[in-house]
């Protein structure tokens, strides 16, 4: 492999990480953790600020292994029982008595969360109290990435910059072509079969356990291959919105990226008879296109992500499969036709659909982009695909991706619409 190659797998694999519940909840939990840890004391009170991507995805978010959901829990449950040095799986393994301390701090009024500012970006400010004092812990940047913790008005900790090493490698730096050259040479991508094991894993928890009505209400038995990857991929995430203490394999900070990137390659590969070498290849396509896209798109974002991103990634990875199954396989410069022509209809279809936050709807809207990735792959073998000359669509598959991100990174005045609503639900209020 050359080294560009290597920077590629790398910052895939690197990026992929375990994350039980959704990771906004699941961040929440960590902060709390990371500042009941640092003051210890039986817990009097956990207050949160939150900016508002994270605020509104865990609104009315379930907190896995509860009966409960929202932001108050998720910090509550964390302060109780956290384990700051499992991150985003801090509050694995609650037991019922913690569970109920958490809930009995919420129902009291002293586990509480509010709005920080209208911003794209991640920020949480977590401040617990207990005998000792009062310990405040803020994580910014990314979900993991805790930055700050202080004691009694006293900084304990404060992540060092200086230290962090190179920045961090850009997959939005290079070009399309880098990337399928990149997939097409690249080894060691074994790390993938891990992420297919434990989503999977997540899938059948969610059936086992009943937490994925929704999924099993509109799918047939006798499945087509796209039917079974919608299946799989929107029970998946359904399982986890709704809770499934199991986790999922994030990208991008996210697990719901992570299904969507994952489950429907792995659903069609298996369709096509693809092989696990062709499959992990393809799952690199995936996992590169829906990590471009998200840093054009910002991490957290009003558009829904596991779409806009996940979905497009899935539609590469499964028209390489298609394509690269057929009797005759595609040069370079017709693989790079047919991907662009998939990427191009995605960006046409997909484009705009709004987050608002993580909840059941997530696996609605997975469905949409599962049935247009396999729609786009099927066009773009057969020579179809929405053209560049049309509105954002580009004359390039970077110019496409750039779009794609520009429009999601100017969707946040419809934030304020959507917390209004939610906040309004909140209250009583009609809408």
């Amino acid at each position: 492999m050359n080294e560009l190659t290597k920077k590629l797998v790398e910052a895939v694999k690197n990026d992929l990480t375990p994350s039980l519940g959704v990771t906004e909840p699941g961040a929440i939990a960590y902060a709390a953790a990371a500042a009941a840890r640092a003051l210890g004391g039986g817990i009097r009170s956990v207050r949160v600020k939150l900016n508002s991507c994270i605020y509104k995805n865990s609104f009315t978010c379930a907190v896995p292994g509860t009966d409960g959901m929202g932001c108050a829990l998720a910090a509550a449950l964390g302060a109780v029982m956290g384990d700051p040095e499992r991150k985003l799986m801090a509050t694995e393994g609650a037991t019922p008595e913690d569970i109920e301390k958490a809930n009995a701090l919420v129902r009291g009024g002293r586990a509480t969360a509010e709005l920080a500012d209208i911003s794209p970006k991640v920020f949480i400010e977590a401040t617990v109290e207990t005998e000792n004092g009062s310990a405040t812990a803020v994580i910014e940047g990314r979900h993991d990435v805790l930055v700050r913790i202080s004691v009694n008005g006293r900084d304990v900790f404060i992540k060092d910059a200086a230290g962090e090493g190179p920045e961090r490698f850009r997959v939005s730096s290079v070009s399309f072509s880098d990337l399928l050259e990149a997939v097409g040479e690249a080894e060691g991508l074994e790390f993938f079969d891990g992420a297919i094991s434990m989503n999977m894993r997540l899938y059948e928890e969610g059936l086992k356990n009943g937490l994925m009505p929704l999924t099993e209400a509109r799918c047939p038995e006798g499945a087509s291959a796209a039917e079974t990857a919608e299946w799989i991929a929107c029970g998946a995430i359904e399982a986890r919105v709704r809770g499934a203490a199991a986790p999922a394999m994030a990208l991008t900070g996210s697990g719901s990226h992570g299904i969507l990137a994952t489950l429907p390659v792995y659903a069609a590969a298996q369709a096509h008879n693809a092989g696990e070498v062709l499959l992990r290849r393809a799952l690199l396509l995936s996992a590169l296109v829906t990590t471009y896209i998200k840093e054009l798109s910002g991490l957290l974002s009003t558009a829904c992500g596991c779409v806009l991103a996940g979905g497009t990634g899935a539609a590469l990875g499964i028209s390489y499969v298609m394509a690269m199954t057929r009797d005759r396989r595609p040069d370079e410069n017709e693989l790079y036709a047919i991907l662009f022509r998939a990427l191009n209809s995605m960006a046409a279809s997909v484009t705009g659909m709004i987050c608002h936050g993580g909840n059941t709807g997530c696996s609605l809207k997975a469905a949409i982009g599962v049935k247009m990735a396999f729609a786009s792959a099927e066009m773009a073998v057969k020579g179809a695909g929405a053209e560049s000359v049309h509105g954002i669509l580009g004359f390039t598959p970077e110019e496409t991706m750039r779009n794609m991100g520009r429009i999601a990174s100017d969707m946040l005045p419809v934030e304020r619409s959507i917390l209004d609503i939610m906040n309004c639900k909140s209250d009583g209020c009609l809408i």
